[in-house]
């Protein structure tokens, strides 16, 4: 073979490679353009498990993270803390969690005291109190920590909208869901009394409880209210609080309860004064209890809540943000993460009633 026909050979072959490698990369561009832009993550299943993955680089093994909990006495708050060291460690990063024990100054002594330890890496706060803890989050920036936040917003910061400067805000306990809670309860009945559980007084979700209450309540003018009730979120003050509220108003037909670890107290006293279902009651947060209570028609709904990865997407964005990354499994840095639309509902509602509740029952729910 002459050199004129082995040179043509060659260059049929460069030609022939350089074509296969174009459609290769024209290929992985038009599945990229096909990702959905709503929110999506490919941890959907959760569970911690599976590999890190991300477009733009790899993930930074061994950071030191704290999160600061609101506390750690009822079964949300667990599976929380669960999610926050299972996600940590599937990323091999290191996680210490501070119980914030639903004290205010507390958690913001725990904050700074973590700051001026300069042991951290990385913060994951739920916050007692925005306005009270807005110092530390600030002081956290400063200190050039990453910083994530859910529950509860930081400082003056919209339900929907992360604090600048923060990794991300992780929510589903926003403004939305508790005016549909409320315009259920209120759509259930032609009128009366109704009362209201929270929370601590100052912890923000009995905040928003309240403030949104003032939005919606106007437009019901059939419906009188009877008062707000903070319980703690435990059970026991929910049983002496609602058997309070029966005995001073015992024409009460409807009931708002804003954690479901405090609503079997509520249920137990109705029970005990013989209103079982004279008094409606309307649930926050589907836990394994309140599914079983709505199935059984004790209750009229209740809204999943989904504290596992109310703290995974947290420290997603968190671990992102000092990896130097954009994302992270499909969680963003510096964005809004509304867990009423995490991929973990499949594409349901949020709010379960007993002819649905078989539908979360299929996939996995409630989770805790």
């Amino acid at each position: 073979m002459g050199a004129r026909a082995r040179r043509l050979i060659v260059s049929v072959v460069i030609c022939a490679a350089a074509a296969a490698l174009i459609a290769a990369c024209g290929s992985s561009k038009a599945e990229n353009s096909s990702e959905t832009k709503t929110q999506t993550s490919s941890a959907a299943s959760s569970g911690a498990s599976g590999s890190a993955s991300s477009a733009t680089g790899s993930v930074k093994k061994g950071l030191k993270l704290a999160f600061f909990s609101v506390g750690e006495n009822n079964t949300y708050l667990q599976a929380g803390i669960k999610g926050a060291r299972e996600t940590a460690a599937k990323y091999g990063e290191s996680i210490h969690v501070f119980n914030g024990n639903f004290e205010g100054s507390l958690q913001l002594n725990q904050v700074m005291s973590a700051i001026a330890s300069k042991e951290y890496d990385g913060f994951i706060l739920e916050p007692n109190n925005s306005a009270q803890l807005c110092s530390a989050v600030k002081a956290a920036i400063s200190a050039k920590i990453a910083i994530g936040i859910d529950n509860v917003p930081a400082c003056t910061a919209a339900y929907n909208e992360p604090y600048p400067g923060t990794a991300i805000f992780t929510g589903g306990q926003g403004p939305e869901a508790y005016e549909q809670w409320y315009e259920e309860g209120f759509k259930s009945g032609k009128g009366g009394e109704f009362g209201v559980l929270v929370g601590p007084p100052t912890q923000g979700n009995s905040i928003r409880a309240e403030e949104i209450l003032k939005k919606v309540g106007p437009r019901y003018p059939s419906w009188k209210s009877a008062g707000i009730y903070p319980t703690e979120y435990q059970a026991s003050v929910a049983l002496t609080k609602t058997q309070d509220l029966l005995a001073s108003h015992p024409n009460l037909s409807l009931l708002f309860s804003n954690y479901s670890g405090q609503t079997p107290g509520a249920i137990s006293a109705i029970n005990a004064a013989g209103k079982k279902g004279k008094v409606k009651i309307f649930d926050l947060g589907g836990d394994k209890e309140m599914f079983e209570a709505v199935e059984k028609g004790e209750v009229a709904s209740t809204e999943v809540y989904l504290p596992f990865e109310e703290q995974e997407r947290t420290v997603q964005a968190v671990i992102a943000q000092l990896s130097g990354l954009k994302e992270l499994e499909g969680v963003k840095v510096g964005t809004f993460w509304n867990l009423t639309k995490d991929p973990r509902l499949h594409g349901l509602s949020p709010f379960v009633t007993k002819e649905t509740a078989a539908k979360y029952r299929a996939i996995g729910l409630p989770e805790y």
